[in-house]
Order: C-alpha cells, then sequence, then structure tokens
C-alpha cells in the first residue's frame, strides 16, 4: 500500500512539474505577445494645453524627418531640393509616437523662387531598434487622431502662416505661378489615369 501511495505521488509531481513546465511556457508566449502589441495612449494628447506645438526638440525625430524629405526630393524630379526644414511636433496618440508638421522652402527646377509648405507626418519611435518609422499616410484609426490635432489652435495658426507665405510667393513670381498649375495639371492627369 505504500508503494501505491508512493506511486500515486510520484505521478502527481511528475505530472505537476510537466504541467507547470507548458503552462510557464505559454504564459512567458502570451505575456510576450501581449508586450509586443500592447501600447499605452499618451493621457491628455488630445488636449491642445497638454501638448502644445513645440519646434525642434528631438534632435534624433528632426534628422529623420530631413533625410525623409531629401530621398523625397530625390524621387521627384521636378523638385530640386526641400530646403529650410522645420519641424514642429505634437505627442503622438501612443507612447513613443508623435505628429510632425514640417515646414519647408520647396525649390523647383529652374524656378527662382521657393515654395513655401507644411507637411503632416506621423512618427514611431521603433521600440527594438530605437529608428522612428515615418508614415506619411496614417491608418484610420491614427488619421482620426491627426485630424483632432489639426483642429488645434497652434497648428491652425501654423497653417494659415504657411498658406500666407505660400500665395506671397505665388502672387510674386509669375514664373513659380506657371509651374505649379503644370504640376497640377500633371498631377490631376496622373491620379485620373
Amino acid at each position: 500500500m505504500k508503494k501505491g501511495w508512493l506511486a500515486l505521488l510520484l505521478l502527481v509531481a511528475v505530472t505537476g512539474i510537466v504541467g507547470f513546465g507548458l503552462t510557464g511556457g505559454k504564459a512567458q508566449k502570451v505575456q510576450r505577445i501581449n508586450q509586443d502589441t500592447v501600447r499605452t495612449v499618451n493621457p491628455g494628447s488630445r488636449e491642445q494645453a497638454l501638448n502644445p506645438l513645440r519646434e525642434n526638440v528631438y534632435p534624433e525625430l528632426t534628422e529623420a524627418v530631413k533625410e525623409y524629405y531629401r530621398q523625397l526630393g530625390d524621387v521627384k524630379n521636378f523638385i530640386e531640393e526641400y530646403g529650410d526644414i522645420r519641424v514642429y511636433t505634437k505627442s503622438g496618440k501612443y507612447t513613443g509616437s508623435y505628429i510632425a508638421f514640417v515646414r519647408y522652402e520647396m525649390k523647383i527646377k529652374d524656378i527662382y523662387t521657393t515654395v513655401p509648405g507644411l507637411g503632416t507626418l506621423y512618427i514611431e519611435k521603433d521600440g527594438t531598434s530605437g529608428e522612428y518609422e515615418i508614415r506619411s499616410e496614417p491608418d484610420r484609426e491614427l488619421g482620426e487622431y491627426v485630424s483632432i490635432v489639426n483642429s488645434h489652435e497652434d497648428v491652425q495658426e501654423l497653417f494659415t502662416n504657411t498658406n500666407e507665405e505660400y500665395e506671397n510667393a505665388v502672387e510674386s513670381d509669375a514664373l513659380l505661378k506657371e509651374a505649379l498649375l503644370d504640376l497640377k495639371s500633371a498631377y490631376e492627369e496622373q491620379t485620373h489615369s
């Protein structure tokens, strides 16, 4: 009888150890997956008072944006360069993310006057590599968040100022005005084809 209890106790112990090992492995795997996919929302990021527009406060982010626009200029054959890049940021929806409002002077080939412009990018810092990943077209959820932040007064003021500078540049240079009309026509033809 003692052998029976001992065998039963040994069987329960072995089953418990094997079961614990399997359960522990599954729990670690589940925990690792959840840590990779769970993102923490930036508290107050939807409110202007808690998420003010800041200029060039993240040097690494600013460099990533400048590199993005340098490559963008290389792809477009009618643009010589994007110069005088200034990066304004607001916190993104999630920790480690940002909305960048990029103010630049675009130089069109063979046109003397530069064109003031303003781009919006959603940027997230990769948790593994630490590199900034730039999204020029965020998904629907982040797009809705960007729309909310775009309505902040400080962002609206940046839009208004850039638009006024754009209008002044266009009115001051007939060649620039003609080049922009040609670019607009070419773009419309390309999107309707």
